[in-house]
């Protein structure tokens, strides 16, 4: 999967910066990540992906990660981890990628009018609040996991 780097727009978490941080890989990012996952009992799954980054003349692709919720893989967010290096230094970037099913219902409902009415009462009907607030919290301990793994509180 390849995504463009005018892509990466939102960042989720801050950047995250590792001196002396030559040995750090992605690789041993996302094992870190998955271990820490699994303590907390949190599904998470990594997938390789590409940006593609450069002007016109100077293209280039660079390996990331897509992380993810394998239970959810199509209706939770997904992020990109990347990591960067300058001098001695790594920086971890984690983006935010795509739509939450429930939060776009959630919207949805908020913006008034028929639509939003119909799909409140929907939203009522079939226990959005509770799949909301599950997945609200299946982000809170990643980034919990995430500040585990890194040192850094969110």
């Amino acid at each position: 999967m390849a995504y463009a780097e005018r892509d990466l727009n939102t960042e989720w978490i801050p950047q995250i910066r590792f001196p002396n941080g030559n040995d750090i890989t992605l690789d041993a990012v996302a094992n870190a990540i998955q271990e820490e996952c699994d303590a907390n009992g949190i599904p998470v799954a990594f997938q390789e992906a590409e940006v593609k980054t450069g002007g016109m003349f100077s293209k280039t692709k660079e390996r990331v990660l897509l992380m993810y919720n394998p239970n959810h893989a199509n209706d939770y967010l997904r992020f990109i981890v990347r990591l960067q290096y300058q001098g001695r230094y790594a920086f971890l970037h984690v983006y935010n990628m795509g739509g939450s099913k429930n939060y776009r219902d959630d919207n949805q409902a908020n913006a008034g009018g028929t639509f939003g009415l119909i799909k409140k009462i929907g939203n009522a009907v079939g226990g959005h609040n509770a799949k909301l607030q599950q997945e609200e919290n299946y982000y809170m301990i990643l980034q919990d996991c995430l500040s585990n793994v890194t040192g850094v509180n969110f």
